[in-house]
């Protein structure tokens, strides 16, 4: 059986929604099976609704596996809960319910990466990697994110449970998680976990963005559980 010819992968890039820090993953997966990250638009804020909305419009009309990504894995769990077509359910560093406490979301409105010292973004999201093309690709691309839709994302995180719905998922659900991660942490995973207890769990020595970090090993862990999937 080709790559052409195995169960395709539809890929929901983080906060930053273009996809583009995704490169090496999808160039690491695609000899293997066909890939699709969908890029959300950035030109105007949209909440987790309208996005999943636009998700949903742009996935395969035969059987896929969906990979939420930070931002997007409740955008994924609502995929899965709602369409029978999702043979898979692949979760990398994200949560069902928001991460962060709910008495920060006034606050999310005045959020403006830009105002951050560019250093402490990278070690947040990047932890020790040193990859002066990841780093330099990063800091394109949060530049040219419009501060009302990175708000509008930090607000919508802020309030964001989808606990019930990733209750009702039904099929295979793998999970993907850095051990440094400091944005998203092993209680938010763990939540997941005993919502659905047969899940499986794969741990990186990786921060936040460990897709961008470990896109080699990452993409061997998806590959082999989109070609257990009957």
């Amino acid at each position: 059986m080709g790559a052409a010819d195995k169960i395709p992968l539809v890929v929901l890039p983080g906060m930053d929604g273009s996809g583009v820090l995704l490169t090496a993953l999808v160039e690491n997966l695609a000899p293997f099976r066909p890939v699709e990250v969908i890029a959300f638009p950035n030109e105007r804020p949209l909440g987790y609704d309208e996005l999943t909305a636009f998700a949903l419009q742009r996935t395969p009309s035969e059987r896929f596996v969906v990979l939420g990504e930070s931002f997007s894995g409740p955008i994924a769990i609502e995929v899965a809960a709602t369409q029978q077509r999702v043979a898979g359910l692949i979760l990398a560093s994200t949560f069902a319910r928001h991460p962060m406490p709910t008495l920060l979301a006034p606050l999310a409105g005045l959020l403006d990466l830009r105002w951050l010292p560019a250093g402490l973004v990278q070690a947040a999201l990047l932890g020790p990697a040193k990859r002066s093309d990841l780093n330099d690709r990063l800091r394109r691309v949060l530049a040219k994110l419009p501060r009302e839709v990175i708000s509008a994302r930090a607000s919508a995180v802020l309030r964001i449970d989808k606990r019930s719905r990733l209750s009702a998922v039904s099929c295979p659900i793998l999970c993907l998680h850095g051990r440094y991660d400091r944005l998203v942490r092993r209680k938010h995973l763990e939540e997941i976990t005993a919502l659905q207890p047969s899940c499986a769990v794969r741990m990186f020595e990786a921060a936040h963005m460990l897709l961008e970090t470990r896109p080699a090993e990452t993409a061997s862990e998806i590959n082999s559980f989109c070609d257990h999937l009957t």
